[in-house]
C-alpha cells in the first residue's frame, strides 16, 4: 500500500511544487527502481496549474512517475491502492470562508466546488502531510488556518518545513518563523530549505544537480528534510554529499 505524502497549505506560492518534486526524487534514488526497471515513487498532481507537470517537462530523465489527478476525482480515492511505496501529492491552494462563517460550520476548504472536494479526497487518502511556509508575515495566518482549521481536526499528521529562505536575509527571520510555529505546538523541521537559483531553474531534480559547492548544499537541504521525513536511507546518500562538499570546497 502506497504512502500518500501531501504537500498542503492554503496560500499559494510556498513551493509545494518545489518540495514535491525534489522530494520525491531523493525518495526514489534512497529506495531505488523496482527489479523490472518502473518506479516506487510517484509525484501526483492535483493543481490544475500544473506546476510540478511543468517542471516534470522540464526535466530530461525523471527518477518517478509523474501523475495529473488535477481532473481525475475518480482516481484519487484509490491513491493508495497505486503500485508505488511513495506518491507526494502536488495540491493547490484554496481561498477559505470567513472566521464568521468558519465559525458558523462551513467547510474551511472552501466553497463546494471542483478544488474544495478535490481536496477533500485527497486528504482522506494522507499518510502525512507537509506544509511549507515562508519566513514572511502573510504566510503566517494562512499556515495557522491550514493546520488548525484543516489538518487538526482531521487528525492528519504533519511537518511545516520552512523554504525559500535567502541566506543573506540572516538567520531572525527563520528564528522568528520557528519561533511562530513552536509557540502553536506545530512539529517543524530542522532543516531549513534554502533559497538557490538552480531550485527555480528547474531543469534538474536536486538528485542531478552538480558535484560543486553550491549545488551539493542546495542538494543537501533536500535529503536532510527527507532524513526529517523519515524517509529510510537518506542519512547514507548524506553523508556522500557532506563528503562531496568538502572536497568541493
Amino acid at each position: 500500500m502506497a504512502k500518500i505524502h501531501v504537500l498542503f497549505a492554503r496560500k499559494g506560492g510556498v513551493g509545494k511544487s518545489l518540495i514535491s518534486i525534489n522530494t520525491a526524487a531523493v525518495c526514489a534514488d534512497v529506495r531505488g527502481a523496482r527489479p523490472d526497471g518502473k518506479p516506487r515513487v510517484a509525484v501526483a498532481s492535483a493543481d490544475p496549474q500544473g506546476t510540478a507537470l511543468w517542471r516534470a517537462a522540464r526535466l530530461e530523465t525523471m527518477p518517478f512517475d509523474i501523475l495529473d489527478i488535477s481532473a481525475e476525482a475518480e482516481l484519487i480515492p484509490h491513491l493508495r491502492e497505486l503500485p508505488y511505496d511513495h506518491v507526494f501529492v502536488d495540491t493547490p491552494g484554496w481561498t477559505p470562508p470567513s472566521m464568521e462563517r468558519f465559525k458558523a460550520g462551513a467547510n474551511p476548504l472552501g466553497a463546494d466546488d471542483d478544488t474544495s472536494r478535490i481536496l477533500d479526497a485527497i486528504l482522506s487518502q494522507a499518510t502525512d502531510a507537509i506544509v511549507p511556509i515562508l519566513t514572511e508575515p502573510d504566510s503566517f495566518d494562512p499556515t495557522w488556518q491550514t493546520i488548525e482549521w484543516v489538518l487538526k481536526p482531521r487528525k492528519i499528521p504533519f511537518q511545516v518545513v520552512i523554504n525559500n529562505w535567502p541566506p543573506a536575509e540572516g538567520r531572525a527571520y527563520v528564528d522568528g518563523t520557528r519561533m511562530m510555529c513552536e509557540r502553536h505546538g506545530w512539529p517543524v523541521a530542522n532543516t531549513v530549505i534554502r533559497r538557490y537559483r538552480v531550485h527555480t531553474n528547474a531543469t534538474k531534480v536536486v538528485t542531478q544537480y552538480h558535484a560543486n559547492r553550491v549545488e551539493l548544499q542546495a542538494r543537501e537541504d533536500f535529503y536532510r528534510f527527507a532524513l526529517e521525513h523519515g524517509l529510510s536511507g537518506a542519512s547514507e546518500r548524506l553523508e556522500q554529499i557532506t563528503r562531496d562538499e568538502e572536497s568541493a570546497s
